[in-house]
């Protein structure tokens, strides 16, 4: 498959205020480069059935990226979808937090050098696919 037909669910929790919605923005926009994310909390709402849809997305999914925080490992949500990754043998990836602040700070940053923290990310792995 091609990679912008790869498709990637992003599990994370917002609950200890690490991970935002605005950061999470910033990861959508750099993963579309790459695959078609499902983000929930970016995802389209009034359904319902809202939930059966995040299933739905997790397990139609190529690849799983987990924004690793504090709050993931408490994270019911989070843990579910480790379980159905793995029992479906769906493969894992780990982002942690602090990555993706350094992700929004280098996208909204008007200099065209990396912020001094830059990290080279892990994705172009999955362009590579």
């Amino acid at each position: 498959f091609r990679a912008h037909q790869m498709k990637l669910f992003v599990s994370y929790s917002r609950r200890d205020g690490i991970v935002t919605t605005e950061l999470l923005r910033s990861l959508e926009i750099y993963l579309r480069c790459f695959c078609k994310p499902f983000i929930h909390c970016l995802a389209e709402r009034g359904s319902k059935w809202e939930q059966i849809h995040v299933i739905s997305s997790l397990v139609t999914s190529h690849a799983i990226l987990i924004v690793k925080s504090p709050a993931t490992s408490s994270s019911e949500w989070v843990r579910l979808e480790i379980g159905i990754a793995a029992f479906l043998r769906i493969p894992v990836l780990e982002l942690d937090s602090h990555d993706l602040v350094i992700l929004h700070e280098a996208e909204h940053s008007h200099s065209p050098e990396p912020p001094s923290n830059s990290r080279s990310l892990p994705f172009p792995l999955l362009a590579a696919r």
